[in-house]
């Protein structure tokens, strides 16, 4: 029995110590990844920042990116802020240089719903309800009651527009039952560029929220090619935002594939860790304020990010696969604009 229970404490004693020295390795080599605050970077991010209060405003905005035609903005799903930005991004477009085409991450019959319901005189809340759980299908984590409520302010919004000058989506995803062969990014360049010519909109400007991976401009290491890198390849000048979030939880529903909490809400996904982490988001932390959306340009002239691969480089602990910049390629090279969440709230299930 003693040699039993000596047995017993010197397993225990070993497996506690394996434990506690991974949980050692983890909390290590995440610093490690994320890098201390950079001097360089903090310094340029200071002159190159705003906050954004209760709309978009354009003190980082120069002439250059006026002439882009697609405008992108990159989220990681499951943010509320995120609605908040992508509503304002377009007000503000729309007022700044005309944009009344929203291209969108679905297909093109929910885009038909939707464009009934935002052009019923009677804003038909049951329409919308069918485009927001048809979202479902497709993008799970944004099918939501911030969803629903931001296609309503678009609906208010539009109602000051003349009939010409109204918003207009363009859905140009595929449908989730189509299992062709064409990969699905190059499906949204085809579908995109179909819709420009079928309503002969070639001189038209375009905005669009997306998953974050659809709006990078340059391939990764994995080498599939992205909605906005095959745009970017095409010839049509782009501008990619892209959304992190510090200290903020994220809405996961309730689906097999994931232990979702009865909550239905994680806070282990921000960029900071601890299970995703990106290199260099403590230079944006620095800057930024808990409650905020600070936004962040990373292309003006002397910018470090124009020779440094530092917030593209993106490694993922659990979910999700690791982004790893090609070699001789730029952060600028995959976006040149980053919104920093910070405590943002996650989305809620539409009620």
């Amino acid at each position: 029995m003693k040699k039993f229970l000596k047995v017993l404490k010197f397993t225990s004693i070993t497996i506690l110590s394996i434990c506690v020295l991974f949980i050692l390795y983890f909390f290590i080599s995440n610093k490690l990844f994320l890098e201390s605050k950079n001097e360089d970077n903090i310094s340029y991010l200071m002159k190159n920042s705003t906050e954004i209060t209760n709309s978009i405003n354009d003190k980082l905005f120069d002439d250059d990116f006026y002439q882009s035609k697609v405008f992108l903005l990159g989220e990681i799903h499951g943010y509320a802020d995120n609605q908040t930005l992508d509503r304002e991004l377009l007000f503000f477009l729309n007022k700044k240089v005309g944009v009344k085409y929203y291209i969108a991450e679905m297909d093109s019959i929910t885009a038909a719903k939707l464009n009934n319901f935002l052009t019923d005189s009677l804003k038909n809340q049951e329409t919308l309800k069918d485009v927001v759980l048809a979202i479902r299908k497709r993008i799970p984590q944004q099918s939501s009651q911030e969803l629903l409520e931001k296609w309503n302010a678009i609906y208010d919004y539009n109602q000051q527009l003349t009939d010409t000058s109204r918003i207009t989506v363009i859905g140009i995803d595929k449908n989730v039952d189509d299992h062709s062969k064409v990969a699905r990014d190059s499906a949204m360049v085809i579908n995109f560029k179909n819709s420009i010519k079928h309503l002969k909109l070639e001189n038209e400007k375009f905005y669009g929220l997306f998953g974050y991976f659809h709006v990078l401009q340059n391939t990764t290491e994995n080498g599939k090619q992205t909605f906005a890198s095959e745009l970017k390849k095409s010839g049509i000048k782009t501008t990619s935002f892209v959304s992190y979030t510090i200290d903020s939880e994220m809405y996961l529903p309730k689906i097999p594939q994931f232990p979702t909490p009865e909550n239905e809400r994680v806070d282990w996904s921000n960029a900071d860790g601890p299970l995703q982490l990106v290199k260099g988001i403590n230079d944006l932390k620095e800057l930024s304020k808990p409650n905020s959306i600070t936004l962040f340009k990373l292309n003006s002239e002397n910018s470090p990010f124009l020779k440094s691969q530092h917030l593209i480089s993106i490694k993922s602990r659990v979910f999700g696969e690791n982004i790893v910049p090609q070699k001789d390629t730029f952060t600028t090279d995959y976006f040149q604009y980053v919104f920093l969440l910070r405590n943002s709230k996650a989305l809620t299930s539409l009620k």
